[in-house]
């Protein structure tokens, strides 16, 4: 398989409404995916991201823009005459068909891959762990079995662009963190560039090299996972990205890689964060803070949940401010109860700063 470069340039697509009036269900994005890269579009339902996704397999047609694999710009394509393949989140396979026919159903079309058919579909079978499944129908096989078939389909012809549109959301939670493995072992090992859409924030931060961000049919952001997570852009994407505080704070003074703010009545670092002038948060995951029995910032516990791998504690400031502190192993950590006097403190290598607004 030859892993090809995806770039889309001032993409736009409009629907017209029944009162007359239009949609920009996505409005002038830009994005370049390198060859063999993992790149997830994520966001809320109605973000743009499955109409891009769409566009990029030739189901729908741009308003206005470019998409291109490789130099060639495939943007007013028939979805058959680019080199790409869907794997869809209904699965789509054929029931009278045996798991060997419906992961064979695309090379029909192709002249040039007829000849090695059976060892292509072998080779792939093996891949997505389905030996000896060949003669079974799909109403033979589990959820996940089906799904592996329909990824074999779509790996079988050799596309330059692997799509994924929400391919697991039908799958148990088990099964699903399972198969998001199996997913990103097989694009690794074939280096194949691979565009996947879903609006869960764990799949997305397991499976990719790449997340976008999309926000009413824009990008928020485009960033690694650790990027997207630790530093966000915005307060739209710390707020859909894991839990999140977002602390008032008074920006005092920026040096280098360093600022001094204000939070709780107390002078605060933080570091690797951009200036900021005017009022600002402080953007802390739960994780990022630490109760104590003494010394720090005073608080109350005002409930606690636990989760097993973790204890989840809101906590109320004196200044009425709540926050949400994240424990993990709480069976090795001091353990605090409904309404006990504690102390919070903050890592200050790992808040973020953004402007209040």
């Amino acid at each position: 398989m030859c892993a090809q470069r995806v770039e889309l340039r001032q993409l736009v697509k409009v629907f017209p409404t029944p009162g007359g009036t239009e949609v920009r269900a996505v409005d002038g994005i830009d994005l370049v995916i390198e060859p063999g890269e993992m790149v997830t579009f994520l966001g809320p339902s109605g973000c743009g991201k499955t109409t891009t996704l769409r566009m990029v397999a030739g189901f729908e047609v741009p308003t206005s823009g470019q998409i291109l694999i490789g130099d060639e710009d495939i943007s007013k394509k028939a979805p058959n005459e680019r080199d790409t393949a869907m794997v869809f989140q209904s699965y789509a396979l054929f029931p009278h068909m045996t798991v060997e026919e419906n992961i064979g159903y695309g090379l029909r079309f192709r002249k040039e891959m007829k000849r090695d058919y059976t060892d292509r579909i072998e080779k792939i079978m093996s891949l997505v762990g389905l030996e000896g499944m060949n003669k079974r129908s799909p109403g033979q096989l589990s959820g996940g079995q089906q799904q592996r078939v329909a990824l074999a389909r779509a790996l079988v012809v050799e596309p330059q662009v692997l799509l994924f549109d929400e391919p697991l959301s039908n799958l148990d939670a088990k099964l699903r963190e399972q198969m998001r493995e199996e997913i990103r072992r097989v694009q690794q090992r074939l280096r194949i560039t691979a565009i996947y859409v879903t609006h869960d924030q764990s799949e997305a931060m397991a499976l990719s090299d790449k997340i976008v961000v999309m926000h009413q049919g824009k990008i928020e952001q485009v960033g690694t996972p650790q990027e997207i997570y630790q530093r966000p852009t915005s307060r739209f994407v710390a707020d859909f990205i894991g839990k999140v505080n977002f602390l008032p704070c008074k920006v005092l003074r920026h040096e280098n890689d360093e600022t001094e703010v204000e939070a709780f009545g107390q002078p605060f670092k933080v570091y690797g964060v951009p200036a900021i002038q005017g009022p600002a948060a402080l953007v802390v995951r739960p994780e990022a803070i630490s109760l104590h029995v003494s010394e720090g910032i005073p608080v109350k516990v005002e409930s606690t949940v636990y989760l097993g791998s973790a204890m989840e504690y809101r906590v109320v400031l004196p200044n009425g401010e709540r926050v949400t502190i994240m424990h993990t192993n709480p069976n090795l950590n001091q353990l605090f109860k409904v309404d006990q006097e504690a102390f919070l403190q903050l890592d200050p290598h790992a808040t973020h700063l953004l402007p209040m607004n």
